[in-house]
């Protein structure tokens, strides 16, 4: 192996080990939630729906939601797919794992995915370093500039889309720069595939391909055959360019249509609500001056490194003038797009996260000065670290870079220790927002008199008030846990990598090495950021934030995943802990039902409605989870409304979470059968209650679920609380399956009833996949609860209980 390969390698190894060991394992953003949303639901059910957290959609204003509804309420994000379908690979890896009994968090374990991402762009920008003419030392240097010191080091821990641009756009440039110097037409491909993935990360970034495509047309004329006469093979090679690089990109486009009209209906129908306030509407001069010199989000508070690739600029351009100019047509392409856009500050976020696609490209212009100051020197007899030594040694102008990139390094150092959504909430209660209309909010700190209240500032703020509260890493836990076997591996990986780095940047010169390393040694690298990853990911799965191991959600979840069938459906009425079931969920189930996460309110949405009234139609049972309400809450719309329409077989709490079976009319549509029953049940031979009518399935498999109604009427008051009971019963009289209840499963009560209105009862009963096939007596009943021993209602013969019919149990 060349010792180039061996050092890519080892760059990539040390950089995911700096974004593993610094990652919080968390969202931070919501917006993250969405695109991991749609990763979860192509790895497990090949959909891309976001109904996991429908309650987003229902937020401040429709600006701001994350995702739009299709016609038949389903809820699908508006960002673009390629990073949730990138990382699938990464989430089925770790999803297997998880179901060899490992517990793997998948939340946490998917969030590493954008640190790999970013340090392959590393690895990229190296190689660009080297196709420009510089060596490998050089390209070392970039490449840990780009991985340390810029805003790409905190975006590394989030599941953005934004690193994927970067590495998107990186290749593009590279394709053709490769190009343009080898004058093989294959690079075209590798330039258009990065093509197809910008577009498909973010389209609007189509405006950035045709600097690009420019600079690749440039490079297709300089390279044509001396003999300029033949023009057949002038064509040929223009044709055949054009194509390599327009290929991916409308096959790329077309996927995007078909995407877009599986969803909406519409091919260009993207989700954004642009009818809302969303676009390229804010006012230019506010939006330049925010990205680039506002406290608040300019890029050069955020990344001081590019301050010396301003300065240093010039001396790139009289290098390497063609991609100079692309870098800049690049730069004022993507900054112009953004300024306009009407969040351009990208909501709660680090630094401009919208301007991270453009870090590799500023990094890269740091190259010929880096080159210059790596070249090998002549041995000094002043002291090598003395004023002096190091000015001659670098001059000023490798001091000013080494400043900055100093400087730079620490401020992704406080992004990524500690957590800046906590002072970004904090500039909310300094900068009150207008929530009655957010999209007219502007962003704080925006003057330069408001320095002090910058988020690089805030950092040093939260640090100072209460580091441990604020920390973001997951190994140092805001409750006092510090995982010191992560500390540990994570250091000495760093240190084994860091070392092997330095040897290969000490090994390496201005031209191209021949030097080789072991096949053996290649091969043990990549275990050395797997091994961190796995101490890791066991650690971090003991946060709180994503439950306790048999305690409240995790309980749910460990009782409900052995029993979920595919034609079952989840509802979660549980909005502030969606992160609980998406990390652990489809690696304890073996078989994951299609999840919609609401909140208690929901009904009020013709969406939530129209959503759940499919399922009734097309599910055999739903199961329900509610986080921190009480059975019977008035304000739990989604509650509610299923008790008129559904079938209650069973309701468990877990501490403060509770799980509730309900049956679908689904089995009574397909062989539902109705008995008139006329029967009157009552105290001291007074009837009371009045069965009129049975609804219930003819016949069910073992382990179905059986909806049953029950039609009566109440003959005259009742001051009782009674309760209903129905059972199923073997021939020997034993019950197989049963149900305890109140009137509408606790909404009402009998002495609220009216007297003579007709009244319905809907309860089922969950039969064991065990039971004997034959036929069973399905029987129901009332009794007083208040009356010791429960005395039960009674018939005119003196029975306790009315015979509903009998069910078939068939194999």
């Amino acid at each position: 192996m060349s010792n180039r390969f061996f050092g890519l390698l080892v760059l990539v190894a040390l950089l995911c080990s700096i974004y593993v060991l610094t990652s919080a394992g968390k969202f931070h953003i919501v917006d993250e939630v969405s695109l991991f949303a749609v990763t979860e639901s192509l790895a497990t059910r090949g959909n891309v729906d976001t109904n996991a957290i429908a309650w987003t959609q229902w937020v401040n204003s429709p600006g701001e939601v994350l995702g739009a509804f299709a016609s038949d309420g389903e809820v699908y994000s508006k960002k673009g797919p390629a990073p949730a379908v990138l990382a699938v690979p990464w989430y089925l890896l770790l999803q297997a794992l998880a179901h060899f009994n490992i517990e793997i968090g998948l939340v946490q374990g998917t969030l590493l995915w954008n640190g790999l991402i970013t340090a392959f762009t590393a690895g990229l920008l190296w190689l660009t370093v080297v196709r420009l003419g510089y060596g490998d030392r050089t390209g070392i240097v970039i490449a840990l500039l780009f991985g340390l010191c810029t805003i790409a080091w905190p975006y590394a821990n989030h599941f953005f889309g934004e690193s994927l641009s970067a590495l998107s756009l990186l290749l593009v440039f590279y394709g053709i720069l490769a190009y343009r110097v080898t004058g093989r037409l294959g690079w075209t491909w590798l330039a258009g595939i990065g093509a197809a993935m910008a577009i498909s990360t973010v389209v609007a970034h189509t405006i950035l391909l045709v600097a690009l495509g420019a600079y690749g047309l440039v490079g297709v004329l300089a390279t044509l055959p001396d003999n300029a006469e033949n023009r057949l093979v002038t064509v040929r090679r223009i044709l055949v360019a054009s194509i390599g690089f327009l290929l991916p990109l409308l096959a790329a486009g077309l996927l995007l249509m078909v995407y877009n009209y599986l969803r909406f209906g519409s091919f260009f129908d993207t989700g954004y609500h642009f009818e809302s306030g969303e676009g390229f509407t804010a006012p230019a001069v506010q939006g330049l001056w925010g990205l680039l010199i506002s406290p608040y989000r300019g890029v050069f508070w955020h990344t001081p490194l590019f301050i010396a690739a301003l300065l240093f600029f010039p001396a790139f351009f009289r290098q390497h003038r063609a991609e100079a100019l692309v870098i800049l047509a690049l730069s004022l392409l993507l900054v112009g797009l953004y300024c306009r856009w009407w969040m351009w500050w990208g909501g709660f976020a680090w630094g401009p996260r919208f301007l991270v696609p453009l870090t590799p490209f500023w990094v890269l212009t740091l190259a010929p000065l880096v080159e210059r100051l790596t070249q090998p020197q002549p041995a000094r007899a002043a002291p090598y670290f003395s004023a002096s030594a190091l000015l001659s040694r670098f001059g000023a102008s490798g001091l000013i870079l080494a400043g900055f990139a100093l400087l730079s390094g620490v401020v992704q150092l406080l992004a990524v220790s500690v957590n800046y959504v906590n002072y970004e909430i904090k500039l909310r209660s300094i900068f009150p927002v207008d929530w009655e209309d957010p999209l007219r909010f502007g962003p704080p700190a925006q003057n330069l008199a408001d320095w002090w209240y910058s988020p690089v500032f805030g950092q040093l703020q939260l640090l100072r008030e209460n580091f441990r509260g604020n920390t973001n890493l997951a190994w140092l836990r805001a409750d006092g846990t510090t995982h010191y076997l992560t500390l540990f591996v994570g250091i000495a990986a760093l240190g084994t990598l860091g070392i092997l780095l330095v040897n290969v940047y000490q090994a390496s010169r201005a031209e191209r090495t021949s030097s080789s390393t072991s096949r053996l040694l290649v091969g043990l690298i990549p275990l050395i950021p797997v091994t961190l990853i796995g101490v890791w990911l066991g650690q971090a799965g003991t946060d709180p934030h994503y439950g306790t191991p048999g305690e409240g959600y995790r309980a749910v979840i460990a009782d409900l995943c052995p029993q979920l069938q595919p034609t079952d459906a989840i509802v979660t009425i549980a909005p502030y802990y969606y992160q609980i079931p998406m990390n652990w969920m489809p690696g304890e189930c073996s078989t994951l039902p299609p999840i919609y996460g609401y909140a208690a309110t929901s009904m009020e949405h013709l969406e939530a409605e129209q959503v759940l009234l499919r399922l009734l139609q097309s599910r055999e049972r739903l199961w329900v989870i509610t986080a921190g309400l009480p059975a019977n809450d008035p304000e739990n719309s989604i509650e509610r409304w299923l008790t008129d329409v559904a079938y209650e077989a069973e309701d468990r709490w877990f501490g403060d979470y509770r799980l509730v079976r309900y049956a679908t009319p689904l089995r009574l549509l397909q062989n539902g059968v109705n008995t008139r029953l006329d029967i009157s049940l009552g105290m001291d031979t007074t009837p009371q209650v009045t069965m009129i009518a049975t609804r219930a399935p003819a016949s069910v498999p073992p382990g179905a679920i059986l909806p049953i109604e029950i039609t009566f009427q109440l003959e005259q008051p009742i001051t009782s609380n009674l309760h209903w009971f129905v059972q199923l019963l073997s021939a020997d009289g034993y019950a197989v399956a049963l149900i305890d209840t109140q009137p509408m499963h606790g909404y009402r009560t009998f002495p609220t009833l009216p007297v003579g209105a007709t009244q319905v009862e809907r309860v089922a009963l969950q039969l064991e996949p065990n039971l004997v096939p034959g036929v069973y007596q399905l029987i129901a009943g009332l009794y007083d609860p208040a009356v010791e021993g429960g005395k039960r209602l009674q018939l005119p013969n003196g029975k306790d209980h009315i015979e509903l019919g009998a069910i078939e149990v068939t194999p």
